[in-house]
């Protein structure tokens, strides 16, 4: 997707943790120079969406200064409900043309007012529909939203070069890592409040959706059914997977959340199969903190029929930096794919 020796500050600022690297490119993968993952400010983030840009701003300054880094270039990475990553098939155009026609064919899809969106697209190699049209990936988040991303790197005194988004970067890892596919594979980065879904096939993503749903829903359940605090439901999901003992409605509530989550997960599948032309997917990789909730993958592998694995990110990245633990990185491994793809970017592209 996208490599360079020019170094970039990966900056993913996500609903419970924010996360920085900086990687060095070598011939074979990419090693990390520096690493740091902190704990978001409370109710400074909504469902991808930045509440309270002074506070972030603060996190991510602290977290800079605190283990040195030096580059203040940043790529920083878009999601949520303002971010739209579509496919869509239209007539043949090009030079100045193809952006009017863009605009003109995402007013179509996009659920708010096209004068009020950043939009770009990127054309595919791959063609889907009729042979007289080219399919491009066009992607749109509205200006307000970008405005406090951008504000928040401002503040903790650094330079947003590229404004990207977390699906794109999980296929620039995921293609670092494995490499092109000849048969369509999903992956998915389950978070905070959100899921990030994508379709990759021969490098190229042919689909895109950012899901409502992560290991919120489950504390949320938890916390509404037995009457604890979000914080007591917190400490009785994670206790879930850890043998200890527990309510016996805590696992009655952790299934009526992994219900609900696997039929959303099943919705974007649905909704995906019916524009593919028959590309089935055949395999899906899994990563994100909401990923270890207890019993979630192994539900989704029986319910959905298609076979999880745990994606790895550090097949072709190792550490080059002495001071980062490589345990901890492995330990923290299902958190840190999006801010490594977006570490992989390049400086002014």
């Amino acid at each position: 997707m996208f490599f360079s020796s020019k170094k970039v500050l990966g900056l993913d600022i996500g609903s419970s943790s924010i996360k920085l690297a900086e990687l060095t490119l070598t011939k074979n993968g990419a090693t990390i120079d520096n690493f740091a993952l902190v704990q978001s400010p409370h109710s400074a983030l909504n469902s991808g969406e930045i509440t309270d840009p002074v506070l972030v701003a603060e996190a991510i300054k602290a977290s800079f200064k605190e283990n040195n880094f030096r580059n203040k270039q940043v790529c920083v990475g878009l999601s949520g409900t303002a971010v739209i990553v579509k496919k869509i098939s239209m007539p043949q155009a090009q030079g100045k043309d193809i952006m009017e026609q863009v605009r003109y064919e995402a007013a179509q899809y996009l659920p708010f007012d096209i004068n009020q969106v950043t939009l770009d697209f990127h054309r595919l190699k791959l063609t889907t529909g009729q042979p007289e049209n080219m399919d491009l990936l066009i992607v749109a988040a509205q200006n307000e939203f970008i405005l406090n991303y951008m504000q928040s790197v401002q503040q903790a005194g650094l330079k947003c070069s590229i404004l990207d988004v977390n699906s794109l970067a999980l296929a620039n890892i995921f293609e670092l890592n494995y490499g092109q596919t000849d048969e369509p594979v999903a992956i998915f980065n389950f978070g905070s409040s959100l899921t990030n879904f994508l379709v990759m096939l021969q490098g190229e993503v042919i689909f895109s959706r950012d899901i409502p749903v992560g290991g919120f829903h489950f504390t949320n359940e938890i916390s509404k059914n037995m009457g604890v605090t979000f914080e007591e439901a917190e400490s009785l999901k994670v206790s879930q997977g850890q043998s200890h003992e527990e309510p016996e409605e805590t696992r009655t509530f952790m299934n009526m959340a992994l219900d609900y989550v696997t039929e959303e997960i099943r919705n974007s599948i649905d909704f995906y199969a019916a524009s593919s032309n028959g590309l089935n997917i055949t395999k899906a990789y899994y990563t994100g903190g909401a990923s270890l909730t207890a019993g979630l993958v192994d539900h989704l592998n029986e319910s959905l029929k298609i076979p999880f694995e745990a994606f790895d990110p550090y097949i072709r990245i190792q550490t080059g930096n002495k001071k980062l633990n490589p345990s901890y990185l492995q330990q923290i491994s299902p958190f840190v794919s999006v801010v490594l793809g977006l570490a992989l970017r390049e400086a002014g592209k």
